[in-house]
């Protein structure tokens, strides 16, 4: 079990930060807010990471660009 319940991830494809609020058969259960409507849907675990790895692989990419746009100059 990668994630645990009350674990904040997000998809990894960006969006919103989401909690994890339980883990089933199918993948686990994401709980987040928009606005003041909650929103929850049941997310493989590919296609989540935590906020954490998240944060790390955009400042991989972001220092990735500026290495490119340097070499391209």
């Amino acid at each position: 079990m990668k994630f645990k319940s009350g674990d904040i991830v997000i998809k990894t494809t960006g969006g919103n930060k989401m909690t994890i609020f339980d883990r089933l058969e199918e993948g686990y259960k994401c709980l987040w807010f928009v606005e003041n409507s909650l929103n929850e849907r049941v997310f493989k675990e590919d296609e989540i990471v935590t906020l954490n790895d998240y944060k790390r692989i955009l400042k991989t990419e972001e220092r990735e660009d500026k290495i490119n746009q340097i070499l391209n100059n």
